[in-house]
């Protein structure tokens, strides 16, 4: 029989946790992934793979050598990339790479190339459409995205799939766009900077970051010895750090301290001591299946959890609620008043913003990789051989079958890219041109920087450094590898690179917001829209952290399907209008 510690229940979301994540599951299994795929590989072959082909038209795109200020359109193709991209290149760089290896293993990041490669030529497709379909009004603003491609390239019989992906974008700009980074920024920067100290009245509640703990009335966890001693620890009526020091100290099998648990010297851990004969060996142990272990923190640097020993330190890092709502506030402030701008200010400060923390970001994991140079051949080997066998359980990772590294490459990959969501056309369509297939070039720039360098620079920190092994995942994971890497400066560079990518991703994903709301509801929506969008972003710094990427991955997995069906369906007039640009003599430069 369950129940929940006294104070433990301050979200309340550990069953609507687990029930999103199985949802997730479901709406990201074998079907979404192969429509992914099979989107990008269709376009690919008909278009001739313009993602090797026409790369370098599209370079000198975004550079500015078509520009034109007196065409339609409210920012530089450059400025929408970099709208699109701080979108994108930022927590699924970050965060998705390393949940990605944590579910699925080295192999993953092979899924997630594959994934990026197509998607490029999907993003292609969509942005061209966005162009070509986009809704210019009087004052000179733009609205286009998915579901103005939807309803004046399909026509008004299909509207309803156009108001079904509004709807889905509009609720998707609070997960993958808002809260995940809120999120993921908070974790990351608490996790590396703060230093919380607790005393044995510390009340459990502040254990697991807050998050529910389950107990079991009767055993929780056990502590084996070496002389074959076995004590079994129950903590259902405890309350604080001290009730449970007491539930392993005053445990009847425990007799004269067999082992013994306090709070260390530094007062920001639990250290264990083994008095028996066989001394630095005990184990601990789950029982019938709890995770209790895990949520108390109870592991060691290798993120095992079933090998303390004495002299061994089981990290238990409080709930840093306060420090957390702190940055919700900042973040919401900032976020605040760029929106108010619209995309002319989001452009802008986008411009600015990706290229500054991209290289900051880029440069540390260079560093490491090139440190490691020697290990970067073994790194790719690993990723290549289980992205089609199975990857062994290893350290604290659990192991993972090939089907997990296809739907976690894929699934991961799709979230930092966004190739086939339909998000990005949103921000693709307000470039000033005259000709679609150019910004629907410049688009497909996108999954080449965020996931083909990006993301793979993660990676390769990740596995080189060799925690890819340990029972991190999220951005904690990638601060640890980059620690491993650079000791301390690299968990400062990716925390820091987390608020700068959480704030512009968290700009970018409003001006989505603006357009749904604005095609479901009319522009009096707008205001109210950024509003909540605001107050979203507050609530996703202090709620559980796999809560709100299950929440983002149903909601960008719901987004994508009508999408999908649109660009099928329009595949034609993508064909048709690529034909007619390369087919004029002024363009023909590669």
């Amino acid at each position: 029989m369950h129940n929940t510690l006294p104070l433990m229940n301050i979200t309340g979301l550990g069953e609507a946790t687990e029930f999103l994540g199985k949802i997730a599951g479901y709406i990201w299994g074998m079907p979404l992934v192969i429509l992914l795929i099979g989107t990008g590989v269709y376009f690919s072959i008909r278009l001739i793979f313009p993602q090797f082909r026409r790369i370098g038209h599209a370079i000198a795109i975004a550079r500015g050598k078509y520009d034109n200020p007196d065409d339609p359109g409210e920012i530089t193709h450059f400025q929408a990339l970099c709208a699109a991209l701080s979108a994108t290149v930022g927590v699924g760089n970050i965060a998705g790479v390393a949940i990605a290896l944590h579910a699925g293993g080295p192999g993953a990041v092979f899924w997630m190339w594959v994934a990026a490669l197509f998607g490029m030529v999907t993003k292609y497709a969509e942005c061209t459409l966005s162009q070509k379909y986009r809704v210019i009004h009087s004052d000179g603003t733009i609205s286009g995205g998915p579901m103005y491609y939807i309803e004046r390239g399909m026509g008004r019989k299909f509207k309803w799939l156009a108001i079904l992906f509004a709807s889905c974008g509009l609720i998707a700009t609070f997960g993958g766009g808002n809260m995940v980074q809120s999120n993921s920024m908070t974790i990351a920067f608490t996790d590396q900077f703060a230093t919380q100290k607790y005393y044995n009245d510390t009340p459990l509640s502040g254990l697991n970051n807050g998050a529910e703990i389950s107990v079991q009335e009767g055993e929780d966890f056990i502590i084996k010895t070496r002389d074959g001693k076995a004590i079994e620890i129950d903590i259902s009526r405890a309350g604080t750090v001290g009730d449970l020091l007491n539930a392993i100290n005053l445990h009847p099998s425990n007799f004269s301290n067999s082992v013994f648990a306090e709070v260390a010297a530094d007062n920001n851990s639990i250290e264990f001591t083994d008095y028996t004969d066989g001394k630095h060996e005990f184990t601990l142990m789950a029982a019938n299946d709890s995770k209790l272990i895990e949520e108390l923190g109870f592991v060691n640097g290798d993120g095992s959890i079933n090998k303390l020993s004495d002299s061994k330190i089981a990290t238990v890092i409080p709930e840093k609620l306060f420090l957390k709502a702190i940055l919700g506030v900042a973040i919401s402030i900032i976020v605040g008043m760029v929106i108010i701008g619209g995309i002319k200010r989001i452009g802008k400060v986008a411009s600015r913003l990706v290229p500054v923390m991209s290289s900051i970001y880029v440069a540390g994991a260079l560093f490491i990789i090139l440190w490691n140079y020697d290990r970067i051949a073994d790194s790719f080997y690993l990723i290549f051989k289980h992205a089609f066998t199975p990857t062994a359980a290893t350290g604290g990772f659990a192991g993972a079958t090939v089907l997990y590294a296809i739907t976690w490459g894929v699934r991961r990959a799709a979230f930092s890219n966004e190739a086939g969501l339909g998000s990005a056309p949103i921000a693709h369509a307000a470039a000033k041109t005259k000709e679609p297939v150019r910004e629907g070039l410049v688009a497909m720039m996108g999954p080449l920087v965020d996931t083909l360098i990006i993301c793979t620079m993660t990676a390769l920190v990740i596995i080189i450094t060799g925690e890819w092994t340990g029972s991190a995942d999220s951005s904690v994971l990638t601060k640890n590898a980059f620690n491993a890497g650079i000791p301390y400066l690299g968990g400062v560079i990716v925390a820091i690179g987390l608020i700068l990518f959480a704030i512009s991703t968290a700009i970018s994903w409003s001006y989505y917001g603006d357009r749904c709301a604005e095609y479901l509801f009319g522009p009096r929506a707008i205001p109210p829209y950024r509003w909540i969008y605001v107050i979203a972003l507050f609530v996703g710094a202090i709620v559980q952290l796999e809560f709100v990427w299950n929440f983002s991955d149903i909601t960008l997995g719901l987004m994508a399907l009508p999408n999908l069906i649109a660009l099928i369906a329009l595949s034609g007039v993508v064909i048709s209008l690529t034909k007619d640009y390369f087919s004029r003599k002024h363009v023909r430069t590669n």
